[in-house]
């Protein structure tokens, strides 16, 4: 274990880390380790600790650029646009998006183990804590004339509500991984901050105003200190928001405050979150908002929706989270409606939805894996299917270095600009997530890739649950974990083998693609016949030691999806009309997909190649395991 010079970003419980030789297939938590080596990157120790946006072209109107510092109408470029890449800093980034790369980053390090950056992410944390307000809480962007990106500092300071909800989950994030009682005062303190402070209430209702003293995108949504809200009349319907949308404008909040409310018995988080949940709940935000529906069904009852697909599905978390906390089953059944609706979107079966960024996939895996939590659903199929597919491919690897070079061969070097940086810029993308820019992982932004990162979390915490002697693994993919290992051979061979280390029994499920009567079941030597339950295979009567092997043929399918016709909302993708793709499964992992996804080309290109083997390829690699948890 590293040394520290920082115990602000100590684990509460230390893991251990071990030599094994697994299969050469996915494994989430070298996924998370990549993660982790893009966060630290990106935090400039130069400028505060703040991290830089990416690399992306920014484009906004006049006034709102001068407002904020710059001499033109854009900044930043794609890999494709310059050489060497550049990488800036943006408004976004302090005022929600490093939120979210903080809350991830405690989810990664449980994940792996990674030990980079420590002092880097210590230094982030103590700057993080350091803009909540003494007296409520708040989270606020601080006065400070060495970031002009964040606005005048005549209006500084100013709450952004969206950063209040992230920064809420962040901090209940790290306050489980280090158990320091620091976090817990903060949050408690924002809980009461906001009440009071910044929410709106009505009857038995409260929300977030979106009308503030500064009238341009993301500035809007502002509270400003000493000033409060220009206008604290009701949104009229969802699209008032940023972005078109007032369930991304405000709706992490309420499920934060439930979850703080299911670790610690915070009443007034509870009561809070229920408030906001019967506004975000209200007719008027869904369905069609301008009057249409499919005939015979009343939309608003069953979560329909349209638009943008990160609000709502955020907004769908929070709504379950308080559903669980409050036990509220009429509205675990909206949720679970609202997610059905969602999985119809676009090509959602292999988790390309929504306006295709790397942060679409990440989100619709949250809100699977905790209505399967919560039984209101069983969709392991449907997050195996993510997790293999869009919630992997979206995410910048080393594979992909030849390719960004190659984008920016011949381009001309990036227009200066203070608040860029061109060192190690590449280096720093590994472990991003591609945003929507065309051609798809051409640019990276701090906007997607925490909860791209944040999928891989939620499907390895998903991998395998345990309780009572019982491991449950509901999807075959590689884990270590303390009650057991899992090495997949997925998708080359059909075999997953289980190295117990103290369940007394295992549930296995079966994916549905398999023939269960070709399943065959091995303890060391010996052949054993399970019981079935449902897709589970049940095996009993295990001991430390024991190593399980489970065995089926993996086949090849294809599907035939159709690319849906181009729509007004600036949030989803621009499919050619009625394009027909041929979609070549190897298990649930998609090998090829024909014709090539036109604002996408680079997307599965290499696969075919890569999964031609009949039989996994070995390594060698350190495992880290630890026994603690995180309630997300």
């Amino acid at each position: 274990m590293k040394s520290r010079t920082s115990t602000v970003n100590r684990p509460k419980v230390v893991g251990r880390y071990y030599e094994a030789v697994v299969p050469d297939t996915l494994d989430l938590a070298e996924r998370a380790r990549l993660g982790i080596n893009h966060f630290t990157s990106m935090i400039s120790e130069e400028h505060g600790y703040e991290m830089y946006w990416g690399s992306q072209p920014i484009c906004f109107p006049h006034d709102v650029m001068s407002f904020a510092g710059y001499q033109s109408d854009c900044f930043g470029h794609t890999f494709m646009q310059c050489d060497p890449p550049m990488m800036n800093f943006w408004w976004s980034v302090l005022h929600a998006c490093q939120p979210k790369g903080m809350e991830v980053m405690a989810m990664e390090r449980l994940m792996s183990g990674s030990q980079q950056g420590l002092d880097k992410e210590a230094g982030m944390l103590d700057m993080m804590a350091g803009m909540l307000g003494e007296d409520d809480g708040i989270y606020w962007i601080p006065k400070d004339k060495s970031k002009p990106w964040l606005g005048l500092d005549e209006w500084r300071p100013y709450a952004y509500v969206h950063g209040q909800g992230r920064m809420l989950r962040a901090m209940v994030a790290w306050y489980q991984y280090t158990g320091d009682p620091a976090w817990k005062k903060r949050i408690d303190k924002m809980v009461d901050g906001l009440d009071r402070v910044m929410v709106v209430h009505k009857d038995d209702y409260a929300y977030f105003p979106t009308s503030g003293w500064l009238h341009w995108e993301y500035f809007r949504s502002c509270y400003i200190k000493d000033r409060g809200w220009k206008d604290t009349s009701e949104p009229e319907n969802e699209k008032g928001g940023e972005e078109g949308s007032v369930f991304n404008h405000q709706g992490h909040v309420a499920g934060g405050m439930a979850t703080w409310y299911m670790l610690t018995g915070n009443k007034q988080a509870l009561k809070l979150s229920g408030e906001l949940v019967r506004f975000l709940t209200k007719p008027k935000f869904w369905a069609d908002w301008k009057g249409g529906e499919y005939p015979g069904v009343y939309g608003p009852d069953h979560a329909h929706w349209q638009g943008h697909l990160h609000g709502h599905v955020n907004a769908l978390r929070a709504i379950l989270d308080y559903a669980v906390a409050a036990n509220d089953s009429r509205l675990k059944e909206f949720v679970r409606d609202g997610y059905e609706w969602a999985r119809q979107s676009e090509i959602a079966r292999i988790g390309l939805v929504g306006d295709g960024q790397g942060c679409g996939c990440g989100r619709l895996i949250g809100l699977a894996v905790k209505l399967t939590y919560a039984g209101v659903g069983d969709y392991w199929e449907d997050i195996d299917l993510y997790i293999r597919n869009q919630g992997v491919e979206m995410q910048f690897t080393p594979e992909d270095i030849p390719y960004i070079k190659k984008l920016g061969e011949g381009k001309p070097p990036p227009r200066e600009d203070p608040s860029g940086t061109t060192e190690g810029v590449i280096d720093a993308t590994m472990g991003g997530y591609s945003n929507h820019s065309d051609p798809y992982k051409c640019s990276t932004s701090l906007c997607c890739s925490p909860h791209g990162n944040m999928g891989l979390f939620y499907a390895w915490d998903g991998i395998i649950r345990f309780s009572d002697g019982v491991a449950q693994v509901n999807l075959l993919l590689n884990r270590a974990s303390p009650w057991m290992d899992i090495d997949s051979y997925l998708p080359y061979e059909g075999k997953v083998v289980l190295k117990n280390k103290t369940a007394s029994e295992a549930l296995v499920r079966i994916p549905l693609w398999v023939e269960l009567n070709t399943v065959k079941c091995h303890i060391g030597k010996r052949t054993v016949k399970p019981a079935w339950f449902g897709l589970y295979l049940r095996i009993g009567n295990l001991k430390p030691g024991d190593t399980v092997a489970v065995e089926f043929p993996v086949a090849e399918r294809v599907e035939r999806w159709t690319g849906p016709p181009r729509q007004g909302n600036g949030y989803v993708m621009p499919f050619p009309a009625d394009t027909v793709y041929t979609l070549r499964f190897r298990g649930n992992t998609l090998i090829e997909i024909s014709p090539p996804i036109s604002f996408a080309p680079w997307l599965y290109s290499q696969r075919a190649e890569k999964y031609r083997a009949a039989e996994a390829q070995m390594r060698k690699t350190t495992r880290y395991v630890t026994s603690q948890v995180l309630q997300w």
